[in-house]
């Protein structure tokens, strides 16, 4: 059976992340981003950590969902889906108030837009929006 909570371990976080082909990162940044987050969830089974999401956000207007992981063992059993409806539970239990909008993006790996799809994102870029960017810089 799987349990969802909110705390995950570094060398989980980072097993996870080398589990699905994305880098490490420092316990320096993982002490500051992981309790800066406004939103986490972590899947275990068996006591096991096996997937993770978390998203971070202004407080008020803008989301961005960020690590949506499963382990490879366990991808394409819904558990993906599960985590991505908790954090629009979340979404909708306080992040706004009645009559507001907030953006939730998210830049998705390659290759898995067809699920985020399938949760209710859209695809970019459209006739309205532009594709999604990003800059990855190393202090040297």
């Amino acid at each position: 059976m799987i349990t969802f909570e909110k705390d995950i371990a570094y060398e989980d976080y980072n097993e996870l992340r080398r589990l699905v082909g994305w880098g490490s990162i420092s316990q320096r940044q993982f002490n500051i981003s992981i309790p800066n987050s406004r939103f986490i969830t972590v899947g275990k089974c068996d006591g096991k950590t096996i997937s993770m999401a978390r998203a971070v956000g202004d407080g008020g207007y803008h989301l961005l969902v960020v690590d949506v992981i499963v382990h490879p063992d366990f991808q394409r059993q819904g558990i993906g889906k599960q985590m991505i409806s908790q954090l629009m539970d979340f979404v909708k239990s306080g992040y706004v108030e009645s009559g507001e909008t907030t953006m939730v993006s998210l830049l998705s790996a390659k290759d898995k837009e067809p699920f985020y799809e399938k949760v209710g994102f859209m695809r970019r870029p459209n006739d309205e929006r532009g594709a999604g960017m990003s800059l990855f810089y190393t202090q040297k």
